[in-house]
């Protein structure tokens, strides 16, 4: 059940609570700061299930065309205006709460209970005389977010298969299907539904595609892998040595990376070597080279201008940016990990992990 799915159900269970006069029980501590403090947090739940419940139908333009047709718009902005009532009421009682004024957070917390329970019903009403169930926008909502899904993986597996491959045109193909299912919605369905599965039925050939690339891969070729990135550890060792006797900060440039320092880096990366070296998992091995460029690309920037600022030579030394070398970077043309190089799974290219038009 996603969120939109459990607004009425939190809602209403929310203020069952304090019309069944059962507070105490919710509140549940003894003292006035703490009772106080807690019917303010339940108020302020209250009013941000609330809201959501306003804002699923106020962003539906086919609820909206039903309630107007219906003759029951003023209503609807009526109770609009109310819960913002009941708004300032709970921001009353915060600040009530930070003055220490708990009878007056109580107050203002339970009128503003209220308050947004009367709305809640008030709006019910007024979508059972309008025709509008609300059960079918939420099926909207979550036909929304499978489809957002599907759109994200998507773009994952465009990250890892070369342009050149036929498996990325059947994730373009998916991406069309995706966008269509979305233009669909939400007058219609069904269609939108039957594109997503389309999508869905496209991802997964591509998955498959990916996973029989990965059964290519046998151990040498991982370790012939994972050795070359060994090498570029040590590599990193050395640049991070030569910027420091510069005066470089080399653990508060690693610290923006998300890195303590030096010997932190060098252990994750590390770990991530060892880790790829029994798997079959493709975005393993990714990763590893992801994170070479990314490092290599932050450290010569960050260096350079370090230099630049302190009149030194800033020609930096990357790992092949634009170069001959043997490494991860860009248009790079030695033995590199599917950087335009020819690595795992034919021509390489596009940046990828080299899925490639071989394929």
């Amino acid at each position: 059940m996603n969120k939109r799915s459990k607004i009425a159900v939190t809602i209403a269970l929310t203020l069952l609570l304090i019309s069944m006069g059962s507070t105490a029980a919710v509140l549940g501590q003894p003292t006035p700061e703490t009772r106080a403090a807690r019917i303010v947090e339940v108020a302020e739940g209250a009013s941000e299930k609330v809201e959501d419940f306003i804002f699923l139908i106020d962003s539906n333009d086919t609820a909206k065309d039903m309630i107007d047709d219906a003759g029951l718009t003023e209503a609807f902005e009526g109770n609009v205006t109310l819960y913002g009532e009941g708004v300032e009421k709970v921001e009353d009682a915060g600040e009530c709460l930070a003055i220490d004024d708990y009878e007056g957070a109580m107050d203002n917390a339970t009128e503003a209970l209220s308050i947004f329970r009367e709305v809640y019903r008030s709006i019910n009403n007024i979508l059972y005389n309008s025709g509008v169930k609300l059960g079918q926008f939420v099926d909207v909502e979550e036909l929304e977010e499978a489809i957002e899904r599907s759109q994200e993986r998507v773009e994952e597996l465009k990250e890892l298969i070369s342009v050149d491959a036929p498996a990325y045109d059947k994730l373009m193909d998916a991406e069309g299907n995706l966008t269509q299912a979305l233009e669909f919605l939400p007058d219609n369905m069904e269609d939108a539904k039957a594109s997503l599965r389309d999508a869905n039925s496209l991802i997964s050939e591509v998955c498959q595609y990916l996973k029989e690339i990965a059964q290519e891969l046998n151990p040498q070729r991982i370790r012939d892998y994972c050795e070359g990135a060994y090498q570029y550890r040590e590599r990193f060792r050395e640049r991070f040595g030569q910027a420091g006797t510069e005066g470089f900060d080399v653990n508060g440039f690693l610290q923006t990376q998300g890195y303590q320092n030096e010997d932190d880096f060098m252990a994750s990366f590390q770990e991530m070597i060892e880790n790829a070296k029994g798997s079959e998992d493709l975005e393993d091995l990714e990763e590893i080279g992801r994170t070479i460029r990314e490092m290599d690309g932050s450290l010569t920037q960050e260096v350079g201008q370090y230099r630049s600022r302190h009149g030194q030579d800033a020609t930096g030394s990357g790992f092949g940016q634009e170069s001959s070398g043997s490494g991860y970077g860009q248009e790079a043309s030695g033995s590199g990990y599917g950087q335009n190089t020819g690595g795992y799974g034919g021509s390489g290219g596009s940046g990828k992990m080299g899925f490639g038009g071989g394929q």
